[in-house]
């Protein structure tokens, strides 16, 4: 019985892809530690069907948030590559003031939209002005 502790216990230590770390638990983990649970309660004094519900309705609500967090990340990124193409042909300068120039086109470099000004890639994030 005390492994069988143990393994839970680790479902608490290892961290998700968002890097919440150990106060985070996935999808899986959770239904493991509701199976662990189940498997270790005592047959005499069960648990009540309502701790069981109040548990599924906790987990329908973490899965729901973390599909709108999802569909959140994915308009994050929509807006970005949004407002890069709306720099075409806009004029920018960077906070260093190296880079300045008319906005040529928008490439993306993993993922992530980069100004083309003068044959250089220019992260959004780092344009000051523009005009």
């Amino acid at each position: 019985m005390i492994s069988a502790v143990s393994n839970v216990s680790s479902l608490f230590s290892s961290t998700d892809s968002s890097g919440a770390g150990a106060d985070a638990l996935g999808q899986d983990a959770f239904l493991k530690l509701l199976i662990t649970q189940i498997e270790m309660q005592d047959p005499l004094e069960p648990m009540q069907a309502q701790e069981y519900v109040a548990q599924l309705a906790e987990f329908s609500t973490v899965e729901q948030l973390q599909q709108a967090n999802a569909r959140l990340g994915i308009l994050h990124q929509v807006q970005g590559v949004c407002q890069a193409l709306l720099l075409i042909g806009r004029t920018i300068a960077t906070a260093d003031g190296e880079i300045s120039g008319v906005v040529e086109g928008v490439l993306f470099t993993d993922g992530q939209p980069m100004l083309l000004v003068d044959g250089c890639e220019v992260d959004p994030g780092d344009v000051t002005q523009v005009w």
